[in-house]
């Protein structure tokens, strides 16, 4: 896999890149900032294949975590083709990673060369061989490193000190059969940062492993996934995001994981974050909720990387100490923001014969009302939860083009204000 950054906007570290030289999609490119699609069993939740080919045009990125895959190891290893053809995605980017972003983790059970998943059969204690024999038999074409990411915002120091530590020989063990490993070369490996909220720790581990040859970063330990992680204040996030990527080199790629909001993931584009996964359109669609805030950037013409000076631009994100606009948190803490959508199951909606957004052109707004799904919902169809997982699907892969139309055009803030509109 190679990532290459071809512009940073001239007013926040948010940036464009693209990778490519996928090895097992040799003519694919992925355009930077990226949405891996969540997956539940190597499959969209409530979509068949053949409705999400109708989702989009663009290739799709998957996220697919070990805690629901973990039971397929001895059968995708017999079937020796790997994860994504053992699925029927073979034309899906396939990133595996260690737990489900969706499903809140339990606390306090892991162990100094155990990592604990909670999988079909339940907890299981997955070591660095273990893990690294899923990732040959998965083959997908970038996998995070195997750590302990057990921390949030209300870990002490000893916590955080100790999931690093163990993070660290996780690291050490998954790189060397990575490097040692044929069936893996050419896969992408990605470096875990972890540190908690301890900016001093957390710059010990950016600057351990950007010393280490992988192909990118993910920032983790900021909390223990599942709909918690959407109530975080941004403002308690923004300072920890910004010290891990002062520390790691300005032309590796980057992802945070979580159940991030729109205006969040806003936030952590203008910090220089490049790829989130999700799980927060899913969680919207599990709470009956469509998404309605507005995202359309106003059109600009596409920039070329060598009028702009993508090298240069690069060197001003490494050593550049200016901050993009503060993004301010309206919610209270603990409180998940719920203005970015629509809770269709309620009443009022029962006789509103409208789509979920006029503007839309997914098939569920093509086809059906809000009165319809309100219906479906309440009565508990299956349909209900399908046609809003199109839809919130659709809109956030949509939300996510004209983040990099906004990057182009220098223009993030108006897209910050405009998502921060009341719904639709």
């Amino acid at each position: 896999m190679k990532f290459t950054v071809q512009y940073i906007s001239g007013k926040c570290l948010a940036r464009l890149g693209c990778i490519t030289e996928i090895e097992r999609l040799p003519g694919e490119i992925f355009e930077t900032p990226l949405l891996f699609l969540h997956s539940k069993g190597g499959s969209l939740p409530h979509l068949t294949y053949e409705v999400v080919k109708l989702l989009t045009k663009e290739t799709l990125c998957l996220q697919v975590p070990l805690s629901s895959t973990l039971h397929f190891q001895r059968a995708v290893k017999e079937f020796s083709k790997g994860i994504a053809e053992f699925a029927g995605l073979k034309e899906f980017l396939m990133y595996c990673t260690v737990q489900d972003s969706a499903v809140a983790t339990p606390a306090g059970y892991n162990e100094k060369d155990f990592v604990s998943v909670w999988a079909r059969s339940g907890k299981t204690q997955i070591s660095a061989e273990r893990y690294m024999d899923v990732m040959e038999a998965f083959k997908p074409d970038m996998y995070q490193a195997l750590c302990d990411g057990d921390t949030n915002e209300n870990s002490s120091k000893k916590r955080v000190t100790k999931a690093l530590s163990r993070s660290s020989l996780l690291f050490d063990e998954c790189f060397r059969r990575h490097c040692n490993s044929e069936v893996l070369k050419g896969r992408a490996l990605l470096g875990v940062v972890q540190g908690g909220y301890n900016l001093h720790l957390r710059e010990g581990s950016a600057r351990e492993l950007a010393q280490r040859d992988v192909a990118g970063f993910v920032i983790d330990g900021l909390h223990n996934n599942g709909p918690d992680a959407e109530a975080l204040p941004y403002d308690k996030v923004r300072p920890v995001v910004r010290e891990t990527i002062k520390h790691l080199p300005g032309s590796k790629f980057r992802i945070v994981h979580g159940c991030w909001s729109p205006g969040v993931v806003l936030g952590l584009v203008q910090e220089g974050v490049d790829a989130f996964d999700g799980s927060y359109p899913f969680l919207v669609t599990e709470r009956g909720s469509a998404l309605t805030f507005k995202h359309r950037a106003r059109p600009s013409s596409p920039v070329c990387p060598a009028e702009t000076g993508g090298r240069e631009r690069v060197e001003k994100e490494e050593n550049t100490n200016s901050s993009p606009t503060q993004l301010k948190s309206p919610q209270r803490k603990g409180a998940v923001d719920t203005k970015y959508e629509i809770p269709l199951k309620e009443e009022r909606f029962a006789d509103d014969f409208r789509p979920i957004c006029s503007d839309c052109s997914c098939l569920t707004c093509r086809k059906h009302t809000r009165a319809y799904i309100c219906h479906l919902l309440n009565v508990n169809e299956l349909l209900g939860p399908v046609l809003l997982m199109i839809h919130n699907t659709h809109h956030y892969l949509e939300f996510f083009k004209s983040i990099r139309t906004a990057i182009r055009s220098d223009s993030l803030q108006e897209l910050q204000v405009m998502v921060q509109q009341h719904s639709r």
